[in-house]
């Protein structure tokens, strides 16, 4: 097929195709190892798009402040072009700001922030609510940090023999939601997130390792090697670089304007300040 008919741009190349090629190789190792290794590939993995996914809705956010997930202010993206909006049917921008990317306040569980409130004025109840109203890569980075430092959580006394079990209803109730963004994002939606497909990828991978960790009655610290058998090679520069993303991330939202999306997540009408074409 033509590749002029698909509207790929030049990020297909920068940013995707190799992005992809790691993403690929690092699934294919994670699938072959031992329970604990696969784990901590996936934790890994998952813990690099969710930082990346956070990246882009804070830049989303301050470059095109209320940005509109159905009609963007700045259509052709030129101030800000998230590295993953490689073609007109593949815009993660689109997805990661629509409604379902706040699945806690899209079913009523959050509540959106009110600017200057404070919790007296909402009662506690609901500034507890707002409290949780975070992008869904918020909460991937704790399950995701949750697999990855597994072992630690083995230690709490009492209910460590129950703790496999949760993990592995936690993977498929994340499963079930993993689901349902997928029917939104290819139906409803009608687009294409490289970020969310791989997340997708490994919260479904999560399943059948948790699954075989449960049958293995592995449920003490001592039943595993912390990091698995991931070389050090790998391992080491991989949470160097988690690490690094999650503080520029953290960087990047304090210096940007509280991230709150306006109701019905619409663009605010004084346009976007100018800033430089990045990933």
């Amino acid at each position: 097929m033509d590749v002029a008919m698909l509207g790929l741009d030049d990020h297909t190349t920068k940013f995707v195709l190799p992005l992809v090629a790691a993403d690929c190789a690092l699934f294919a190792y994670a699938f072959a190892s031992d329970l604990r290794t696969c784990q901590v590939v996936l934790g890994l993995l998952g813990l690099w798009w969710c930082f990346a996914a956070l990246w882009v809705e804070v830049r989303l956010e301050r470059v095109y402040p209320g940005f509109d997930y159905d009609a963007p202010a700045d259509p052709e993206m030129k101030a800000y072009k998230p590295f993953c909006d490689f073609a007109p049917w593949a815009k993660c921008s689109r997805v990661l700001m629509s409604p379902p990317g706040r699945f806690l306040r899209y079913f009523g569980v959050a509540k959106q922030w009110t600017p200057g409130a404070s919790r007296s004025d909402l009662g506690m109840l609901d500034w507890a609510r707002s409290m949780i109203d975070v992008p869904n890569p918020s909460l991937g980075v704790l399950f995701f940090a949750c697999h990855l430092f597994y072992p630690a959580l083995l230690v709490i006394p009492i209910i460590t023999p129950l703790i496999p079990w949760a993990f592995l209803a936690a993977c498929c109730f994340v499963g079930l939601m993993t689901v349902w963004l997928a029917y939104n994002l290819f139906f409803v939606l009608k687009d294409f997130c490289v970020v969310c497909v791989s997340m997708y990828v490994a919260n479904f991978a999560l399943i059948p390792m948790m699954h075989g960790i449960c049958e293995a009655h592995a449920t003490s610290m001592g039943d595993f090697a912390f990091f698995g058998e991931v070389p050090s090679v790998v391992l080491y520069p991989f949470l160097a670089i988690d690490a690094v993303m999650f503080i520029a991330v953290l960087v990047l939202y304090l210096t940007t304007p509280a991230h709150e999306h306006v109701s019905g997540y619409k663009a605010m009408p004084d346009g976007p300040p100018k800033e430089v074409v990045g990933a």
